[in-house]
């Protein structure tokens, strides 16, 4: 089993050889070595703090999916493209779609409802029901009953981070759903 102290002393671009070949240490080094700089860059451009852990979320799930994608080069240049990347992609999609807090606002009230805000109010409800349990419960505590993430985690029996995870995820999905509806409905 290897340990940490052998790993300290070698470059990004040979702890992700390692990472290629599934080396779990050699990807806990690397997150620790950029995991802080990498949301700081989320944070800047997306200027919202939620905003920027999902687009962190998503930047270290490309990173691990796509190992095997990175031949040679830049290991940081590389980690900071798709951070670029998604944190771009991240603010067309907050100009041309509605935030699920927004469109839940917009909802809480009954006595301004409007047939937009109808149709929205199934639509949403109608993707909700679509997603699996273990998406739609912490999606659903998070946003309808108001619950900070440590307490979501308490009831699913995860970490907070997992609870995190579930609820991004869940949030794509929704987002997937109502995307041609939302084009449709502006």
């Amino acid at each position: 089993m290897n340990s940490e102290a052998a790993y300290s002393d070698k470059s990004d671009e040979e702890l992700f050889e390692l990472v290629k070949g599934d080396d779990d240490l050699a990807f806990r080094i690397l997150y620790r070595r950029y995991d802080k700089r990498v949301f700081a860059y989320c944070l800047r451009a997306l200027g919202n703090r939620e905003a920027a852990e999902d687009v962190f979320q998503t930047v270290v799930m490309k990173v691990f999916d796509n190992r095997h994608a990175f031949v040679e080069g830049h290991f940081a240049g590389w980690l900071f493209t798709i951070a670029r990347n998604e944190s771009i992609k991240a603010l067309k999609k907050k100009k041309t779609t509605s935030n699920l807090d927004d469109i839940a606002y917009l909802l809480s009230d009954d006595s301004d409802a409007t047939g937009r805000d109808t149709i929205l109010y199934d639509l949403l409800a109608q993707g909700i029901a679509r997603l699996p349990e273990q998406f739609r419960k912490p999606l659903t505590m998070r946003y309808i009953e108001g619950y900070p993430y440590d307490n979501i985690a308490a009831t699913m029996n995860c970490s907070v981070s997992l609870a995190k995870v579930r609820v991004f995820r869940a949030k794509k999905m929704l987002h997937k759903f109502l995307s041609p509806y939302m084009q449709e409905l502006q």
